[in-house]
């Protein structure tokens, strides 16, 4: 990989492992760590992940309708996926530039693919799904937890072993994933648009929550576990097609028996003393690196942030039923109303001049 050389968006852009990278979050490359020795290339590497999250992955062969439908996609990708916290008052500028940018670097993208693929018009497959109904495929092959944010702004803690497929973007009625492992789900509320978790067994429906999944399928039964909130389980497939729905509260499990196509009765269990259910993030009067540096505990994260500027900042407040997302924005909006932040993988990096007087 020459990516030393790189010196347009079209080339971090037609880099297979930057694609990679941004659409799934796997850093195979180590493109965190290039970009923090080569923060020349940041600017670019920054607007490629942009034009990419805006018009997906697979450019080659889209048609004239993907092309526009992608393009007037482009605002709503940037500021659902990144989830900027941005200075009253430059909203507008930012959204303008960011709109005239991806505008004219994606049509000049989409130009040059168009071009390449042309002799091989003939033998191309059928075309790719458009970035609306594109399916997004993790499996987390490591030896540790993988967090994955999803557009609606949800945080997924994916353990090791397990496989999760989304849409690049939820159908406007309802957010539908599907789970093969485990995995820890904190979930963005919305009401008007329910989230529904799918195993081979079971199909876990909730609003907005905090919750765990058990769904190996070398194992005899699925189990769902309840933080916050209120979750609903039910089968895949009904015996006599009537389905059992099971509803369970804060502290609640289910198990699903899997041999005998039932649900054991719910039952109250102690929090697992591991992993982020047994984490409490109620903070009073604490030191903005105390926080930081429970997140990062939590999530599997690192930080960058101005610990100068920020040595003698303290806030109060509750994250505990929020998404990584939220508790990020909800952090940055209690220091000051010009900090912000923005995700980069596994990587947060927080801009701050100080905190509120």
């Amino acid at each position: 990989m020459q990516r030393e050389s790189y010196t347009t968006v079209t080339q971090f852009c037609d880099d297979a492992l930057f694609r990679e990278w941004v659409i799934t979050g796997r850093d195979n490359a180590g493109w965190v760590q290039w970009l923090e020795a080569n923060a020349a290339k940041q600017r670019l590497a920054q607007e490629a992940r942009y034009l990419i999250l805006a018009i997906g992955d697979d450019m080659t062969g889209a048609t004239a309708g993907e092309t526009d439908q992608a393009l007037e996609e482009t605002w709503w990708r940037i500021h659902e996926h990144e989830h900027r916290v941005l200075p009253t008052g430059f909203t507008g500028w930012w959204r303008a530039a960011a709109a005239v940018l991806l505008f004219a670097l994606g049509l000049g993208w989409y130009v040059s693919r168009q071009q390449l693929s042309v002799t091989n018009t003939a033998m191309r497959k059928p075309p790719a799904a458009s970035p609306a109904k594109r399916e997004i495929e993790v499996f987390n092959d490591s030896r540790v937890a993988r967090l994955v944010n999803l557009e609606d702004g949800s945080t997924i803690i994916l353990q090791p072993g397990g496989k999760l497929s989304y849409p690049a973007k939820f159908a406007a009625g309802k957010r539908e994933v599907h789970l093969a492992g485990e995995a820890f789900f904190e979930i963005s509320k919305n009401r008007r648009r329910p989230f529904l978790v799918y195993t081979n067994d079971i199909i876990t429906e909730v609003v907005g929550t905090s919750f765990r999944v058990k769904a190996a399928d070398d194992q005899p039964e699925v189990e769902v576990f309840v933080k916050t909130g209120e979750v609903h389980v039910r089968q895949v497939k009904p015996k006599n097609n009537a389905s059992e729905n099971v509803v369970l509260l804060p502290n609640q499990s289910v198990s699903y028996v899997k041999s005998r196509s039932l649900f054991e009765k719910p039952e109250n269990k102690d929090i697992p003393k591991r992993a982020i259910e047994y984490l409490n993030f109620d903070f009073s009067d604490a030191p903005v690196e105390t926080i930081f540096s429970a997140l990062e505990s939590a999530y599997g994260v690192t930080i960058d942030y101005p610990r100068e500027a920020l040595r003698n900042c303290y806030l109060s407040t509750s994250l505990s039923d929020e998404p990584l997302l939220s508790k990020l924005k909800i952090v940055c909006e209690s220091i000051s109303s010009g900090t912000q932040f923005r995700m980069e993988g596994n990587h947060v990096v927080v801009e701050s001049t100080g905190c509120n007087e």
